[in-house]
């Protein structure tokens, strides 16, 4: 796969069928438009390509509502190349970009930069200044520049309509067994293993505290989880919260991985959120969160089959 991060496309490509749009996640919903995009460009012999922006656009022109990416763009990079996707097209979201008229954009870079041949939209696509672009004009340009248009409806799976919004309440909620269906994989948030208060250790269940530069992170809970590390995955148990049993004001995520010893104290490592085993909870006693962890972690190991 070809990565442009620009504006313009410095290289021509034959019969363009491009799709557009924020592919935050890469669900089933974007794999779908996907398929279709690859589908396309095989039946006339051109190149596959998709256009996103970076950052989200939301997290411009609306901070204070949008509630973080679900795929950073190394991570949507990755996905993408997966897809089998020819070409990524990746636009800066920059105070100048926004400005730009929604005639002006099909106009100068889709039809004079990348000259599609092909345009698939999801139905809701807006897209110019002030988001005056829609799939009414998209029509009526394509007839006007001589591209053909594509309006791909909403994506369902049993009656719910797929879409990023959703994804990103799912996970603040900590419904893990949603968002798996609706990415078709687990959620996963990575960071660094930083030192924390290792009273997981005192307790028998010592943990690796994670610092991440992730936005969007899963409620405060217990979950069943996996540590990636470069030597692979290991089964774990999740907590993220407060440790209101001990009264801690700082936010953590702690992971304790089954049958893993050695340190990781520095190390980049991934975690992979497959299911919600609980809320968080405030305990009377130490002994008593220790009888829950145990719980805890023998639901963990059930999950994954470990004896």
């Amino acid at each position: 796969m070809k990565i442009f991060e620009s504006l313009t496309v410095p290289e021509k490509f034959p019969n363009p069928v491009l799709t557009i749009g924020n592919y935050d996640g890469i669900h089933i919903g974007h794999k779908e438009i996907i398929e279709r995009v690859k589908e396309r460009a095989r039946a006339i012999e051109g190149t596959s390509m998709l256009m996103t922006f970076e950052p989200h656009p939301m997290s411009v022109l609306k901070p204070d509502k949008f509630i973080g990416v679900i795929t950073p763009i190394y991570m949507k990079k990755r996905l993408i190349e997966e897809s089998g996707i020819d070409v990524l097209i990746i636009i800066p979201f920059t105070p100048e970009f926004r400005m730009i008229s929604a005639d002006r954009f099909v106009k100068d870079v889709l039809v004079g930069g990348v000259e599609i041949k092909e345009l698939f939209v999801g139905y809701d696509f807006r897209f110019g200044k002030d988001g005056t672009g829609n799939t009414l004009l998209l029509q009526h340009l394509s007839e006007e520049y001589g591209f053909s248009f594509h309006i791909v409806e909403a994506i369902t799976l049993k009656g719910d309509k797929i879409g990023s919004n959703a994804i990103r309440k799912f996970i603040q909620k900590g419904d893990m067994a949603r968002v798996k269906e609706f990415l078709d994989r687990p959620f996963m948030i990575d960071g660094t293993v930083i030192e924390g208060s290792k009273r997981g250790q005192e307790m028998g269940f010592p943990t690796i505290n994670i610092e991440t530069h992730f936005t969007l992170i899963p409620g405060r809970g217990v979950y069943i989880s996996e540590v990636e590390t470069g030597e692979g995955r290991y089964p774990s148990v999740t907590n993220i919260g407060y440790n209101p049993t001990f009264r801690d004001k700082r936010f953590s995520i702690e992971t304790h991985m089954l049958n893993f010893h050695g340190d990781l104290y520095g190390h980049k490592v991934t975690i992979v959120f497959h299911e919600r085993i609980r809320d968080e909870k405030r305990f009377g006693t130490v002994d008593a969160l220790i009888k829950r962890i145990t719980m805890d972690v023998d639901i963990a190991r059930k999950y994954f089959g470990i004896i």
